[in-house]
């Protein structure tokens, strides 16, 4: 798994570029094996039937994007940003979702050749995405929690208002003022 962009297109993804290598270089041997077990365990938990590869790759993506599990953190933000890995791991390894976005794809009304744009892309494949991410966490009490978060991916940034959280299971937690594109847990790829 190549974690490192080829050809950054602007700054700002070389900076990102930067920043990963920078932080790839300083982790030692033992401590990415420490983050992958501070992984394991509440990936496991939230998705009990990830099957063992999904479990590995998904585990390189957390590492990648230097999470771990934050004990400082309320159990719904934590359960949201390994949905949002987990939901974007779904959408490029089990769905046509990366050939809708290259044009490759020919079904669903698309032409040869026709590229679709993320969000349209997002939309056709969330079935999909979510008969796998059910498999995975068959809890009933997680299914209104499990659905906000996936149909968070699907909405466009400018189609949230800035109070808009789909975990917001509690009155008492606000939202920070990091709800950009960029800061969006809901948005990784």
């Amino acid at each position: 798994m190549n974690l490192y962009p080829t050809t950054p297109s602007s700054s700002y993804e070389q900076q990102q570029q930067q920043q990963q290598e920078l932080s790839w270089e300083k982790i030692s041997p033992d401590e990415l094996l420490r983050r992958r077990d501070w992984n394991r365990g509440p990936l496991s938990d939230f998705f009990p039937r990830i099957p063992s590869k999904s479990l590995e790759t998904v585990l390189d993506i957390c590492i990648s994007k230097n999470f771990v599990y934050q004990l400082s953190q309320p159990r719904w933000w934590n359960a949201r940003r390994y949905t949002s890995i987990v939901i974007a791991h779904l959408r490029h390894n089990y769905t046509e979702y990366d050939a809708l976005l290259r044009g490759e794809g020919g079904g669903g009304g698309v032409v040869q050749g026709e590229k679709v744009e993320r969000f349209e892309a997002r939309r056709r494949t969330g079935e999909k995405v979510w008969k796998v991410l059910r498999e995975w966490c068959p809890w009933d009490d997680s299914n209104d929690q499990l659905e906000r978060c996936f149909q968070a991916t699907l909405m466009r940034p400018e189609e949230r208002g800035a109070e808009w959280d789909p975990m917001d299971l509690d009155d008492e937690y606000e939202l920070d003022d990091r709800t950009g594109p960029v800061d969006d847990p809901m948005d990784l790829d």
